[in-house]
């Protein structure tokens, strides 16, 4: 009668009475039927009485509670078997003293460690030696915090590289003090590579944040010197800062890369240009070299006063000046130099050629060049224009100054 129809009945039964003859017990655990039709899971133990003729007695304990537990726990391992070999992170369980007592496959294909070689405390193996004391202290606090973190690097088998990886575990029951935990380690290196690259790319943007409010306030304070009126003071600042903010613009272009001689020259004196309304005036030739970004923006500074002085008394402001900017390469000494040659002629100079006040113009090209730039200055007030030379160092392939 408690033997379910699923369970063999009358047979099961039989079967059951046998063994117990046989061997004076049958012990048996499996469903059983309820008065009412439901099923129970026993665990049940037969056993003859002293008369056979008699019969047996039965002993029943109702374990379903018990056993639906287990079944749980078991179809809760295989999920957790199942999702713990297909991630991409290499998956573990452990102690809470970091003994580890169980590793995913990704672990062994990772580390090119066994599950055998892995146990305890013998994971370490694969992580950085600098690391492992770090390692090892955040499992000895883990407990205290009910998790455990930590950034460490791990030793990548296939081609003996050590990869950060991030590392986390808890306790499987989200309980302080449970004796099973599991972990994670998630490869991070690439993202740890961004992000030191990150960390220069701040700091050098906040070098030449700074450098740029130099060169503003240096400009600033020069212009105010050199103005005689608010109005000029205005003017020359303004057009001083577009000047740097064209060559700010070569230099986004490229990266803050070698920037090339003749686009910067062309760059400047096109802005100028179309002030003039006289393009044709001017001539630019030279072979292909390239300044330094370091030098490039007072560099372009200078180009832009000289082509500023051309517009206002010069070859761009006259209809007989014509203006002629050249330069070649000297590697004659021991610094290879780019000497640059601005010629304007055809020009009528008041004053007999020499102002009668130097300006920020000649003061950048006769003092801040050569000081800032290890240059080689010389400007000249001709009678039909002005001349000026310039020698600079030419940037090398690595991006700096050769």
């Amino acid at each position: 009668m408690i033997f379910p129809p699923e369970e063999g009945r009358g047979r099961a039964a039989e079967e059951e009475r046998r063994i117990a003859t046989a061997n004076g017990r049958a012990e048996d655990e499996r469903w059983q039927q309820r008065k009412d039709g439901s099923r129970m899971w026993a665990s049940g133990l037969l056993m003859p009485l002293a008369n056979p003729e008699l019969g047996f007695v039965k002993i029943l304990r109702d374990r379903t509670e018990q056993h639906r537990a287990e079944e749980l726990l078991r179809e809760n391992e295989e999920r957790f078997r199942v999702l713990a070999t297909s991630i991409p992170q290499l998956v573990f369980r452990t102690r809470p003293t970091g003994e580890r007592t169980w590793g995913s496959p990704q672990w062994s294909v990772f580390t090119g460690l066994s599950l055998p070689d892995s146990l305890r405390l013998r994971w370490l193996d694969a992580v950085h030696p600098d690391d492992r004391d770090a390692t090892r202290n955040a499992w000895a606090d883990a407990p205290g915090k009910g998790e455990y973190y930590i950034e460490h690097r791990i030793l990548r088998a296939a081609d003996n590289e050590w990869r950060w990886h991030q590392t986390r575990a808890a306790p499987v029951d989200g309980v302080r003090g449970a004796n099973d935990w599991v972990g994670t380690s998630t490869d991070i290196h690439d993202l740890r590579t961004l992000q030191e690259q990150q960390k220069v790319l701040v700091a050098e943007l906040q070098h030449r944040t700074r450098n740029l409010l130099a060169v503003v306030q240096s400009v600033a304070r020069q212009t105010m010197r050199s103005s005689g009126s608010l109005e000029d003071f205005g003017t020359g600042f303004e057009n001083r800062l577009r000047a740097l903010s064209r060559v700010h613009g070569l230099l986004a272009r490229t990266d803050h890369r070698p920037i090339d001689l003749a686009e910067l020259v062309g760059s400047e004196l096109t802005a100028h240009g179309e002030e003039s309304g006289a393009p044709d005036k001017v001539r630019i030739a030279g072979p292909a070299v390239a300044l330094p970004p370091t030098s490039a923006q007072t560099f372009a500074l200078a180009i832009h006063e000289l082509a500023t002085n051309a517009v206002k008394y010069g070859a761009l402001g006259q209809p007989a000046g014509r203006l002629a900017v050249t330069w070649r390469l000297d590697e004659s000494g021991p610094r290879p130099l780019i000497r640059l040659h601005w010629r304007e002629s055809g020009v009528s100079m008041p004053d007999g050629g020499r102002p009668v006040r130097r300006g920020y113009g000649s003061q950048l090209i006769e003092r801040a060049l050569p000081y800032q730039l290890r240059t080689e200055t010389k400007l000249e007030f001709g009678p039909d224009g002005v001349r000026c030379d310039i020698a600079v160092e030419r940037a090398d392939s690595e991006g700096g100054a050769a």
